[in-house]
């Protein structure tokens, strides 16, 4: 028979393990969950906001020749013709061109700019449970499964009823939760969505 002793240190070690185990799926509950990911969500929304990477196309109507296309840099910063060096990290695109319009109105009466993104710095970010974690560089129209498949899969110990993407958007993140097994049973296949430039890809351990 165990001695009372080793009896009370396996209780204490079952006892740590139980709070690990709570603790745990405390913070999966407070994870919060807008819903299924909606099949036709678009790919770049009205709101995108500019980040390093990221190729725009400025045009003036006024002055074709003005027209460029440029590629904001790890600075966060584009150049422009007759308006110089100009901050694009962290706006959106109608901020751009109101202040490209406006530093225009030096050398142009009521400057017509449009400011287009030709090109997003397609990175999507994973980690938790899955082989290869960070970021990888995705083409447009991947979807979030084959994100996934990209990444090298799953880990022995990931819960794949529990995936969370979380889209950043202005002011707030927006997180939805995949579930694989109903994906691939059938029953919901409107999860496996096309991701977004700097979507994050969450795979939770399973609970034990």
């Amino acid at each position: 028979m165990l001695s009372k002793f080793f009896l009370a240190k396996i209780m204490k070690f079952i006892f740590f393990v139980l709070v690990l185990i709570c603790l745990f799926l405390s913070a999966c509950e407070n994870i919060q969950i807008e819903g299924e990911i909606p099949l036709n969500m678009p790919m770049i929304t009205p709101e995108f906001v500019v980040l390093p990477g990221d190729a725009l196309k400025i045009m003036v109507f006024q002055k074709p020749e003005l027209t460029q296309q440029e590629t904001v840099r790890p600075d966060g910063k584009i150049r422009l013709l007759m308006v110089g060096e100009l901050s694009a990290k962290g706006k959106t695109l109608s901020q751009i061109q109101q202040e490209i319009s406006k530093k225009l109105e030096k050398y142009l009466k009521n400057p017509e700019v449009e400011v287009s993104l030709v090109a997003p710095n397609f990175l999507i970010y994973l980690f938790g449970e899955v082989a290869r974690r960070g970021p990888i560089s995705a083409r447009e129209n991947i979807t979030l499964l084959e994100a996934l498949i990209t990444s090298g899969g799953f880990t022995n110990f990931s819960d794949k009823s529990k995936i969370v993407v979380i889209r950043r958007v202005p002011g707030k993140e927006i997180r939805y939760r995949f579930n694989l097994f109903t994906y691939l049973s059938g029953e919901n296949i409107q999860q496996n969505i096309y991701l977004q430039p700097r979507d994050i890809i969450y795979v939770p351990m399973l609970p034990f």
